[in-house]
């Protein structure tokens, strides 16, 4: 089944915007997977470390501390029985809040990404390569014109196009002619001449 020329075109421009898109914020993601990868390397150091050697830390705090003495063997037996509850409590809470910051990092990356500016080069190309059912709907998503284009912009066109919006501004466009011809007042006909056919009055019962 061959597709139609509008169907090639859109695909056309999505790959294009796609390329676009990827080549703009590869830097950005090759940070965020930098710094992803590195935090949560470390992150699992320290739990490991924490679980590995919770139980030494606790046992050279309450020798040098006193302790010992002071709690009892009961006591002091009974806390390092159950001491690696508190550890496991202590990286559970480490690893929530390295995971809480880390995805409150990558939420403002993502919109620092969106708000980046399109470089006019970048942009040229686009109008050059895009198709005008692309241009069309580029138009549409970049409402504020006063404002530099943005990634943001790009995407939401590239999701625009996926999901049908040239067919939806033809249709808008069309109806929008419809209703402006239903709210042009009809012209009305012209009033009877009663000098109509051949100049002559049409007889009467007076004359």
């Amino acid at each position: 089944m061959m597709n139609t020329p509008n169907t090639a075109n859109i695909r056309k421009d999505v790959y294009l915007l796609g390329n676009t898109l990827l080549r703009l914020g590869l830097p950005r993601l090759i940070i965020r997977l930098v710094v992803l990868l590195s935090v949560l390397a470390l992150l699992l150091y320290c739990v490991q470390g924490i679980l590995a050697r919770g139980k030494g830390w606790l046992e050279f705090v309450l020798h040098v501390s006193g302790l010992n003495e002071i709690l009892g063997k009961t006591v002091i037996d009974f806390v390092m029985q159950y001491q690696k509850f508190f550890w496991w409590f202590i990286a559970a809470l480490l690893v929530l809040f390295v995971l809480s910051a880390l995805m409150s990092w990558v939420r403002g990356s993502i919109k620092r990404g969106r708000s980046a500016l399109v470089p006019l080069g970048e942009f040229r190309k686009l109008c050059a390569g895009l198709s005008p059912e692309a241009l069309d709907v580029l138009n549409w998503v970049w409402r504020d014109q006063s404002t530099p284009i943005t990634v943001g912009n790009l995407q939401t066109t590239l999701s625009q196009l996926r999901t049908g919006r040239t067919r939806k501004l033809d249709l808008a466009r069309a109806q929008k002619l419809e209703l402006e011809l239903a709210l042009t007042p009809k012209d009305t006909a012209p009033p009877a001449n009663p000098l109509e056919n051949g100049g002559q009055r049409e007889p009467t019962l007076l004359a």
